[in-house]
């Protein structure tokens, strides 16, 4: 399992691990049963999403894409910013991303999608925001360039 994907299986289970106890004991102090269904709601989500998680992990149903970070741009006034990026056979990907997503240009980055994200070609249209599970910058192949 690639390290990004568990470091976010990881962070997804420790959210909800959390969330249900610190809820769970402070809705049982305090005499809340709002506050405890909704915890328990919560970590039930957060279970179905790890879950979810886990499985297209495991049926790798997800796309990896690896290439230099050419470009980034971020937009004025929206919470996205424009990534070009070019793999080792020479073709170019135009996507968005969120603006919290920290690269840097010139350095090599292997990126992880969901399938049902998608990525076009710099001849077409810019896609919608791709589903970004993880990334991780790739410094031995950085250092080799």
């Amino acid at each position: 399992m690639p390290k990004p994907l568990f470091t976010r299986l990881a962070a997804i289970c420790a959210v909800g691990l959390f969330c249900v106890l610190f809820g769970c004991v402070y809705a049982l102090t305090q005499k809340d049963t709002i506050l405890l269904t909704m915890s328990l709601l919560l970590g039930v989500c957060c279970i179905i999403r790890f879950l979810l998680l886990y499985h297209a992990i495991q049926k790798e149903a997800y796309l990896i894409l690896e290439g230099v970070c050419l470009k980034r741009e971020k937009s004025p006034l929206t919470r996205s910013q424009k990534i070009l990026i070019r793999t080792a056979e020479g073709k170019e990907y135009r996507f968005r991303l969120e603006k919290q997503t920290r690269l840097l240009v010139g350095h090599y980055y292997r990126f992880y999608f969901k399938k049902e994200g998608y990525l076009e070609n710099t001849a077409g249209d810019l896609p919608s925001t791709p589903a970004l599970i993880g990334y991780e910058e790739l410094t031995e192949v950085s250092a080799e360039e």
